[in-house]
């Protein structure tokens, strides 16, 4: 009997249910059992291994327990710290390189999150609401073409190569960077629960960057930086200039954000100008955000750019031409013609991870190229391990993400989400064009991907962060 609300009558006395349904009696005894297995579990763990893996095993539950419970706090630390090269694990592979290369910080904690992710996920505790964006069907082609190449590579081996300079570990890994940067980017962008996440996770992804700049101004006081530092600098060096350049700002802050500027231009063109891809990057990383901000301001600064060049030519030939021509920048433009010819040679690709082994036969006289190891350029080592299709599909994701981050930045109402996908915008125009001259947007394991995965990272945990703003914005449902 029941009463009339529904619920089970109590026991006047204890005030209590009276009774055990079938579905407590069942809920309890699934309990028990799985506390009693899992008891015979680590029992039988415990006597078969010493306490040091017992130790390990208790650690790690705590830990996935610690951070599945505060998974965006992890994210944070994980956006603060993944820069520095630390933690460096045993070799996974040596491929041919001729050196080891350990995993690092960024991959292991990375890959550390995504399981914690996943079981979230799966269990639903994760925010539910889903956007689409402009990265993620041309993001799932292209680990979809990826994994082609690689077993492409496998299938169709030249047969002027030999078979034993492949290594399979180096596949592998070459997939498993792919992975772990899409995962970056979904991960981020569907874990942030709230707008004061959102908010601290973003400046988390500053923070790198600020600090790497300061600290070569400083003339590196802090013998701790990341691979590659000066790419970390274009997000916050455009999320400055586009405090600047937006209406309304406090005095105070534009005064801070032109500083800020002036001082990532100065590290850059002063500190390390013969650092190509850097002002490179960084200049155009700026040139896009005036362009959207303000274009007559943009026209000037142009006209501006180019009198400097006219009348600065001593210093751009000492430099910038002389200083790139003696640390072998230009051979670059060797490996782009190589390429060409490997796309033309194999519309698929020699497959991911496979560049080595087939440049130690078709460089010097065959194709008029180097002895390099790799493509060092992200698009001339798409060219050549996955032919004109991986690079077209490459080139989509970063242009309609590049639009979408545009068009959502116009929907978003002035404020930090606003100005943070402005940022993103202009790093991604910036990263896009500093790739050109290196691996910035996926790493190679034979230009010491492994480490510098450390840094390029944070371009994927930027564009999930950025998705993360317009979807708890609303503005796309509110489109809908």
């Amino acid at each position: 009997m029941t009463e009339s609300n529904g619920r089970l009558p109590k026991d006047i006395h204890s005030g209590t249910n009276s009774g055990w349904t079938p579905e407590r009696v069942a809920a309890v005894v699934g309990i028990v059992s799985l506390i009693a297995l899992g008891s015979v579990l680590f029992g039988v763990f415990a006597a078969s291994f010493n306490f040091y893996w017992i130790a390990i095993c208790i650690v790690g539950t705590l830990l996935i327990g610690l951070v599945a419970w505060q998974f965006e706090a992890a994210m944070v630390v994980y956006a603060l710290v993944a820069f520095v090269p630390w933690g460096r694990t045993p070799d996974l592979a040596v491929g041919g390189s001729g050196s080891g290369k350990g995993v690092y910080i960024s991959e292991v904690m990375l890959g550390f999150l995504l399981t914690v992710w996943a079981v979230r996920s799966l269990l639903k505790l994760i925010p539910q609401k889903r956007i689409g964006s402009g990265f993620y069907r041309p993001l799932a082609l292209y680990l979809a073409y990826s994994v082609l190449c690689v077993v492409n590579g496998f299938i169709f081996w030249d047969p002027h190569i030999d078979k034993l300079n492949q290594h399979p570990s180096v596949n592998v890994i070459e997939l498993g960077l792919r992975f772990l940067s899409a995962g970056a980017l979904v991960m981020m962008a569907t874990s942030i629960s709230s707008t004061k996440w959102v908010k601290l996770i973003s400046f988390s992804l500053m923070i790198p960057g600020i600090y790497s700049l300061l600290n070569a101004l400083a003339g590196g006081a802090v013998p701790v930086t990341g691979i590659w530092w000066s790419l970390l600098g274009f997000l916050p060096a455009c999320f400055m200039w586009g405090l600047v350049l937006e209406p309304g700002t406090a005095k105070h802050i534009r005064i801070i954000g032109v500083a800020g500027t002036a001082i990532a231009l100065f590290i850059t063109f002063f500190k390390s100008i013969s650092w190509v891809s850097g002002w490179l990057g960084l200049l155009t990383a700026l040139a896009a955000v005036t362009y959207v901000r303000n274009r007559k301001l943009f026209a000037i600064l142009v006209f501006i750019f180019v009198c400097l060049m006219a009348f600065g030519q001593p210093f751009i030939k000492h430099n910038i031409i002389a200083d790139s021509k003696e640390s072998g920048d230009y051979d670059r433009f060797s490996l782009m013609q190589g390429s060409l010819k490997y796309a033309t040679t194999f519309p698929l690709g020699v497959g991911p991870g496979n560049y080595r082994a087939y440049n130690s036969f078709y460089y010097g006289k065959k194709w008029g190229t180097t002895s390099y190891t790799s493509a060092h350029g992200t698009y001339s080592q798409h060219l050549s391990e996955m032919g004109f299709p991986g690079t077209i599909i490459l080139l989509s994701l970063l242009f309609l993400g590049g639009k979408w981050l545009l068009s959502r930045h116009r929907r978003l109402p002035p404020g930090l989400s606003r100005m943070f996908l402005l940022a993103a915008f202009g790093q991604t125009v910036g990263i896009t064009c500093a790739s050109i001259l290196g691996d910035y947007i996926i790493p190679t394991y034979h230009n010491g991907g492994l480490v510098t995965f450390s840094t390029t990272v944070y371009t994927w945990l930027v564009w999930g962060a950025a998705i993360a703003h317009v979807r708890l914005s609303g503005v796309d449902a509110a489109a809908e």
